[in-house]
Parts: structure tokens; C-alpha cells; sequence
């Protein structure tokens, strides 16, 4: 008996042999560019871009795929230290705002969290599912020059069947639609000769950098801050993938005769303790840390999901 091939394997058969050899040189990788710097109560407040490349075939090449959209990352230094603000990633995202000339900090955490495991026996074959809820955290905070104080904090848990529970410690305002002031300070440009900067704030200021430092990456400039003199890369900084904002040199700062990287910390971490202080310990522990991989999109990536009639109805009724 003769065997017909359907004609979707002959098709991928003659693509096979005619189509080119696959290149293997696309390597994925990151972009970060600061966008602006803003003064805040004597700290700079700045605004890093940040682009995600990773590899399509085209063609019969493997080559770079633009990013489906932009990360945002906002930092806030004072010369000493860096607080990372967070951005926009998949699970968790970010608003800045100024009301009244007062920077607010709005957290959105979400997460999908097991909560139920349930059989159903359809036509006689049990099948094991676990139920899912839908945990968002939104945290708003206040920074009062010293750290950031909590403002207020609400969990929202949404179940299957529709069922939606609030807890909320205060009001949670919406700060999306305010936007940090437009244009961006300018800084004082920095000369760099045989692993030297130079620059001139106030006085001359001749600062060494940090060895194995590539110089070719830096375009610096020098601003003032609460606790020292920072220096901001403006140059846009291409670096392989998975490198976070916190490895790349987008920020120095001035240590005696040395420029080095400041220490990077989480607004988790910079929350004030009862009485407005600075807290050096976590105090974000009930908010939903849902630190998943970037989001993945384009035409190389579906999800087939198929769930008889009987499924869906027997779920929802067993949802709370």
C-alpha cells in the first residue's frame, strides 16, 4: 500500500533543502539609556530606558528582535547610595509622581498563587487541577526627604468564580496620570585622561576610576547631591543579556580621591520606621514579589489552551 505524505510535510521537506544554512552569530542583549535626571530634596531622582533584544529567524538567519515594548527604571541617589524604584517588568510595575512638589511611589505587584486542589471525574477518569487566585498588591509611598514613608497599602484577591475581596490600610491614590517634571538638569561635562576624571563643581576635582572600567562606554557629567558629587554615564550602553541596571555603569560616585558604584538597595528596603527614620530592613514582606522572566510576545510564542464545556463549569463551581 502506498503511503501519501500530506502536503504540509512535503512543503517543510523542500524548505529543508532549499532554504540556507542557519546562522548561530545572533546573540541576545540589552540596551540602557538615561533619559533625564531630576533634582528631589537634594537627591537625584533618574530615569533609565531600557531595551530587551533577543533572536528571530528570518529568512533562514537567526537575527536581533526589536523589544515588544520599554522597561522604565527611575533610581534615587544621594551621593552615597542608590535606591533602585523599581520599573515596569511582567508581574510588577511602577508610577512616580509629584503632587504638590512631594515625589509619590506607587507599587502595583500581581501574582497568580495556588490556593485549592480539586479532582473532577469526567466520564469516569478522575483529573487533578489546582485553582488559582489572583493576588494584586498596591502600595503607595511618600518620600519625605529621608526615605520613603507607607502611605498607605491595599491587597486585592480575585478567585475564579468572580469573587473579589479588598483589604486596604488606608487610600490608595492613583499617581499613573502624574508625571515627573519635563526636561532634565543638566550636569557639568567630565574630561576623562589615563583613567583620571576631571571635572569642575564648585572646585577642581581630579577622581581616579574604578579599574577594568571601559572607558570607550562613558560620556559622564557631574552633579551635586545631598551627600556628594554623582556622575551619570549618558553615553547608551549596550551590554549582553541579563545584565540588570544595578551592573551596568550608568552611576558614580565620588569616594575620597576614587569614583566608584554606589550601593544599589530596593525601596523595600528604604522605608521608614515608625516615626519617619530610615529602616535598613525589609519591611515589604507582605507584598507579592512576583520577580518572573520578561515578557515574551511576537509570532514564535502561542499558548493553546483547551478546556471542555464541562471543565470550565464544574471549576467555577467549585471556585470560592
Amino acid at each position: 500500500m502506498s503511503k501519501v505524505i500530506p502536503n504540509v510535510v512535503l512543503v517543510i521537506l523542500v524548505l529543508s533543502l532549499t532554504l540556507p544554512a542557519v546562522s548561530a552569530d545572533c546573540s541576545p542583549y540589552e540596551v540602557y539609556s538615561v533619559d533625564s535626571v531630576f533634582k528631589v530634596d537634594g537627591w537625584l531622582l533618574v530615569e533609565v530606558s531600557h531595551w530587551s533584544y533577543t533572536c528571530e529567524m528570518i529568512a533562514g538567519e537567526w537575527m536581533p528582535r526589536p523589544p515588544c515594548a520599554v522597561d522604565e527604571y527611575y533610581i534615587l541617589t544621594d551621593g552615597s547610595k542608590a535606591v533602585l524604584l523599581g520599573g515596569t517588568d511582567i508581574g510588577r510595575e511602577t508610577f512616580l509622581g509629584f503632587v504638590n512638589g512631594t515625589l509619590y511611589v506607587l507599587t502595583v505587584n500581581r501574582a497568580h498563587v495556588p490556593y485549592k486542589n480539586v479532582t473532577i471525574t469526567i466520564e469516569g477518569v478522575p483529573h487533578n487541577f489546582t485553582l488559582l487566585k489572583n493576588v494584586t498588591v498596591k502600595a503607595l509611598y511618600r518620600f519625605n526627604g529621608v526615605c520613603f514613608e507607607n502611605v498607605s497599602t491595599c491587597r486585592i484577591v480575585s478567585y475564579p468564580n468572580g469573587t473579589k475581596i479588598d483589604t486596604c490600610n488606608g487610600s490608595v491614590w492613583n499617581v499613573s496620570n502624574y508625571k515627573i517634571p519635563g526636561g532634565s538638569l543638566i550636569g557639568v561635562p567630565v574630561r576623562i585622561e589615563n583613567g583620571t576624571v576631571h571635572f569642575r563643581l564648585g572646585r577642581s576635582h581630579p577622581l581616579a576610576l574604578p579599574e577594568g572600567v571601559n572607558t570607550s562606554v562613558l560620556k559622564l557629567e557631574a552633579f551635586k547631591a545631598k551627600h556628594g558629587v554623582i556622575l551619570v554615564n549618558m553615553r547608551v550602553i549596550k551590554v549582553p543579556a541579563g545584565e540588570g541596571v544595578e551592573d551596568i555603569p550608568i552611576l558614580f560616585v565620588a569616594d575620597n580621591k576614587t569614583v566608584r558604584s554606589p550601593k544599589f538597595m530596593d525601596l523595600g528596603k528604604f522605608v521608614c520606621a515608625k516615626g519617619g527614620a530610615n529602616n535598613t530592613s525589609s519591611t515589604a514582606s507582605s507584598v507579592v514579589d512576583n520577580r518572573g522572566k520578561k515578557s515574551i510576545c511576537g509570532p514564535g510564542f502561542m499558548v493553546i489552551l483547551a478546556v471542555t464545556a464541562a471543565v470550565i463549569k464544574r471549576l467555577r463551581e467549585l471556585g470560592e
